[in-house]
């Protein structure tokens, strides 16, 4: 019994070290996965490409996840915003703008019209476009769905039909670029030559030798020490949570395939034992033969049992009459009711 147990006690050992072995695999190979417009992100949505490209070009480029922007930013970049501007953020840009710095904003997500809106543009819905052209003559795989208008504004992009799809302007003391679109800015639109030649241009040569905030204003938990706060969280959603699930799953399997029980072993009541009456034991056996089809099997084991008993003078003289007759009607029985009626009749007249 000594072996049994330590040999149960090594393969459940040996199965909690496999669920965390797979858990610390999943946690060195599977990358964190991040929202669209993300500067963390390596997703054909993500921002990582023109993060990296402008700290090449000698861009001094950082992340924010606060509000305001730091004081020390001579221009943001908010490439998708994930959250509404509210009064608190739209003060922190204008903060950079008003030390005559530059704010672009990319994107055609709610967030961004409603940012685009809160700068003072106006912005109205047009027929989506697959390409625009830039007033020289430059022409993107970058379509939008918005068009753009502000007074003081000059065009960047052109759909077909002369509506703007991006556009810089003069704001408070410094500059803003706003693009309907937030493909130009992103992994997947960097890879095309004529985009990336309008982003540096436009964008990142202004900003050689500055300083640029990569807006990352909650999506980048990562940033500020922000850990999971729910127990689902902590279980499906970090490799150590799903390392223990598999352990809980494994040793579930382990035992219910190797026949172990869920708990403390319980005592066999015997029949003497139960409250049940006699007759209650035999209409439950009759029962339980009449499903599995058995009534006859039930009734010639009452027979021979019985028999046996009178054979061997077991019963009273002044009641064998009595006992043989019920004998005779437990031998005779063609139902439930029937057979338990005489094994009845039988006990009674011992």
């Amino acid at each position: 019994m000594t072996v049994s147990r330590w040999r149960t006690s090594m393969v459940l050992l040996g199965i909690c070290v496999v669920a965390v072995l797979i858990g610390a695999l999943r946690l060195a190979t599977q990358p964190v996965e991040q929202p669209p417009g993300s500067s963390l992100s390596t997703a054909a949505d993500g921002a990582l490409a023109l993060y990296t490209w402008m700290a090449d070009l000698g861009v001094r480029t950082e992340r924010v996840n606060t509000r305001p922007i730091d004081a020390t930013a001579d221009a943001v970049i908010i490439v998708q915003p994930a959250t509404v501007l509210d009064s608190a953020a739209r003060g922190g840009f204008n903060a950079v703008a008003d030390r005559g710095g530059t704010i672009v904003l990319s994107g055609d997500s709610l967030q961004w019209l409603l940012a685009a809106r809160g700068f003072g543009l106006t912005v109205d819905g047009t027929s989506p476009s697959s390409h625009s052209v830039t007033p020289d003559g430059l022409s993107l795989p970058v379509g939008g769905r918005f068009h753009l208008s502000a007074d003081r504004a000059e065009p960047l992009l052109l759909a077909d039909d002369g509506s703007w799809l991006a556009l810089q302007m003069p704001y408070r003391q410094g500059h803003l670029i706003v693009i309907g679109s937030a493909f130009p800015l992103t992994n997947a639109g960097l890879t095309d030559s004529s985009t990336a030649r309008f982003v540096y241009r436009t964008i990142v040569a202004p900003l050689v030798g500055q300083t640029v905030a990569f807006d990352e204003f909650e999506r980048a938990p990562s940033l500020t020490g922000a850990s999971p706060s729910s127990i689902n969280e902590l279980l499906f959603q970090t490799s150590w949570g799903l390392a223990i699930v598999y352990a809980a799953l494994l040793t579930f399997v382990f035992l219910f395939l190797s026949g172990r029980r869920l708990g403390p072993a319980l005592a066999e009541t015997s029949a003497a034992e139960s409250p049940r009456t006699m007759y209650e034991h035999i209409q439950m056996l009759a029962d339980l033969y009449r499903r599995a089809g058995q009534l006859e099997a039930v009734r010639g084991a009452f027979s021979r049992h019985y028999a046996r008993r009178l054979a061997r003078g077991a019963v009273s003289t002044r009641h064998a009459a009595d006992f043989a007759e019920a004998l005779q009607r437990v031998e005779s029985a063609r139902t439930e009711a029937d057979l338990v009626s005489a094994v009845k009749d039988i006990d009674e007249s011992r």
